[in-house]
């Protein structure tokens, strides 16, 4: 249920503020709010609603909204959860546009039934409400503090230009809080609670377009609605403000994976890791990576290419660093010649290539660190450099002059991004943070963190992505289908399938296979068994009437006595397809993004190598040859070790038409797959081989 989309600014710079449930003890839940904008000299008027009391922290205090002097824009509400509904009515009627929810005890606890209550009265009085269950929000603009986090409670937080949205309220506290240890200033921080309305989509399409935001990080730990995250964090690429995320939930959900390659291969945790990453936000998967990867954003711009040099006083963590940035996908070009000759009349026992190696001879002489970092910049190429100095920089002999010799290295290369990793006091360093460099302990870690800055430059700069408009929805006959009538409902949608004729007894099926051409592959026909090989129903290579009727037979009983609860309808019969590339497709609606689309390498190998690309349905033909070129077995398509070149449109094609079929026919279906979808040399076309269709239990079929 959602309210009226009106702006979010009321919550992030009201004009006035009251607080229902005020208290006067600034240390409780009901005072700390008004507690923080008292003391961040929040400039509106504030009023602090208690009917037991005269005067609140030093406030004029009112017994209700009704008799409040002036408007409020915002209302923070603090009370229990069975008054809420009642607070969030009476601060409709008197024309406040925003509320924050701090109470519990709503639908995270069971009673949907009065959370829904407090959301109808918002939506009547046309008001948005943050929450329940929320921790409020913070904007560093103005003293806005309508949160009870302990964040605030040592004195106001640095103002800077990164935005904290949180599902979660005290994890979304801690991880701003590290921010803060880490240097980095904050504009913006809001949890939004059980998201009754206001959720994490809506907050980053507002922080997309305040300007005192330019770094967005994100905590979640689930999308309700995917496709409106993705035009939020598509407003904010278009903003040019990174999106980073820390999405919880990775075990594999993915429904009916026993009857499905599809669900398990596909399941809620990889199509939204798919999905937003081909959005342009970057995932992280880890705390560390979170608070490293925004530090960086928030001092130097995204990375802008994929060269990378490194600086060192220790060959081993060159190594090591040299590993991480080939994980990180980064290239490590040597040094030019010339470079390498003057640095290696520098430093004799050590490296002039790249890795550098200055080896411990930098401790005698400051000045090769400068004149080593000038050469990589000045020469190198490099579009960033990471150094390792161990403790060095808190050497009180060689740490201000190793200062002083970066700093002087890039005076004629702010463009470039310079990380360094040691081991340090905090006063160190901030002192070679200060100094544009971007500092870390673990010389992995920086790597990582610039390539991560590395993609989301990319993701910056890259056209706009839009999503596909989703097609009317159709109905299906009634469901449940075996592979006769699923290969025959896909041939309908447009997809190309190998012919396929049907017959309930031997002789049937072996009369009808007499229209076939060539070795027929013979199948058990069963609404129960999707995976027909496995108990024996399926047999290849026939040739002959009387060998497909005696087959036929013997397949019977053997799927009778190994299936024996499977209700058997007969027998399928299909020419024996020429060889090619086999591809699973596929494609099922995602619970957050709605309907997707598989494609992977397909056959009995579709478990063991679990290379599957995943996008947003409908696709067009473009879209569906990015998702073929993206797997891993491209090579096998595009003619590797002199293999014919695969017919890519045919099977782009044919990618295309399933995902407009499942887009068509949302409403109910489950999962569908063709697999093999086997794809011939160019100019000769692609088929599918074998076809199911799940349909949703829960929702009627039929025209």
């Amino acid at each position: 249920m959602k309210v009226a989309d009106v702006s979010l600014t009321s919550f992030f710079a009201p004009r006035s503020i009251a607080f229902i449930g005020a208290s006067d003890d600034a240390r409780r839940i009901g005072g700390r709010p008004l507690a923080y904008c008292i003391r961040d000299g929040f400039a509106g008027p504030l009023y602090p609603i208690n009917p037991s009391r005269d005067r609140v922290q030093g406030l004029t205090a009112y017994p209700s909204l009704d008799a409040l002097p002036g408007p409020a824009d915002l209302a923070v509400i603090a009370i229990g959860a069975a008054g809420v509904p009642d607070a969030v009515a009476a601060a409709a009627r008197q024309g406040v546009r925003a509320a924050v929810v701090l109470s519990s005890g709503f639908a995270e606890v069971g009673e949907d039934a009065l959370q829904a209550e407090m959301i109808a009265a918002a939506r009547d009085g046309g008001i948005r409400v943050l929450g329940p269950n929320s921790l409020g929000v913070f904007s560093n603009e103005g003293g806005v503090c309508a949160t009870f986090s302990s964040l605030l409670e040592n004195g106001p937080v640095a103002a800077g230009k990164l935005a904290i949205v949180s599902q979660s309220g005290a994890y979304g506290a801690h991880l701003a809080m590290l921010m803060q240890r880490r240097g980095v200033g904050i504009a913006r921080f809001v949890t939004t609670g059980n998201e009754a309305d206001v959720t994490v989509a809506d907050c980053i399409l507002h922080m997309a377009g305040d300007p005192a935001v330019s770094v967005i990080g994100c905590y979640s730990e689930g999308i309700a609605d995917g496709r409106a995250f993705l035009r939020a964090v598509e407003a904010a690429r278009a903003a040019g403000k990174p999106v980073v995320m820390l999405k919880v939930g990775r075990s594999d959900t993915g429904r009916q994976a026993a009857a499905s390659h599809t669900a398990s291969l596909a399941g809620d945790d990889a199509v939204f890791d798919a999905v937003v990453r081909a959005a342009g936000v970057e995932r992280v998967e880890t705390t560390q990576q979170f608070v490293d990867l925004l530090y960086t954003l928030c001092r130097r711009p995204p990375v802008s290419g994929n060269r990378l040099g490194i600086l060192t006083v220790s060959g081993g963590a060159g190594v090591l660093m040299a590993d991480a940035a080939s994980a990180a996908g980064f290239e490590l070009p040597f040094m030019p010649q010339a470079a390498q000759a003057a640095l290696k009349r520098r430093i004799p026992f050590g490296s002039a290539v790249n890795p550098v190696d200055t080896t411990a001879q930098a401790m005698n002489d400051p000045t090769l660190m400068r004149d080593a970092a000038a050469a990589m910049l000045n020469h190198g190429g490099y579009d960033a450099v990471v150094c390792f100095f161990m403790n060095w920089p808190d050497s009180p002999i060689i740490g201000p002059g190793l200062r002083e010799a970066l700093e002087a290295a890039l005076v004629d290369h702010t463009d470039r991004t310079v990380a360094i990793a040691m081991n340090a006091t905090e006063e160190t360093r901030r002192s070679f943070d200060a100094a544009g460099l971007l500092v870390f302990e673990d010389p992995s870690h920086a790597v990582a963190a610039l390539g991560a800055s590395r993609r989301l430059g990319e993701a910056l700069a890259r056209d706009a992505v839009t999503q596909p408009d989703l097609p009317r929805p159709d109905p299906l006959p009634s469901g449940p289908f075996d592979e006769f009538e699923a290969a025959t409902l896909l041939a309908e949608g447009g997809v190309t399938m190998a012919p396929i004729v049907e017959g309930e007894t031997p002789e049937a099926i072996a009369a009808a296979a007499q229209t076939l051409s060539g070795p027929i592959a013979l199948k058990i026909r069963s609404r129960d068994l999707p995976h027909k090989s496995d108990v024996g129903g399926v047999r290849l290579g026939l040739l002959g009437e009387e060998a497909i009727r005696s087959e036929a037979q013997r397949m019977h009983q053997v799927v009778s006595g190994a299936a024996p609860d499977a209700t058997l309808r007969g027998f399928v019969a299909s020419p024996m397809a020429a060889p090619g590339v086999e591809l699973l497709i596929g494609g099922r609606v995602d619970p957050s993004f709605g309907p997707i689309v598989t494609v992977g390498l397909g056959g009995v190998f579709t478990e063991i190598f679990r290379d599957v690309a995943i996008g947003l349905a409908p696709l067009t033909s473009t879209e569906a040859e990015a998702l073929l070129r993206s797997l891993r077995g491209w090579p096998l398509l595009a003619g590797a070790r002199g293999r014919a070149v695969a017919d890519v449109d045919a099977a782009a094609d044919a990618i295309e038409s399933l995902s407009r079929f499942v887009a068509r026919h949302r409403e109910v279906i489950e999962a569908v797959e063709i697999n093999p979808l086997v794809v011939h040399p160019k100019g000769q076309g692609a088929a599918g081989l074998d076809a199911v269709i799940m349909v949703r239990t829960d929702v009627p079929s039929g025209n």
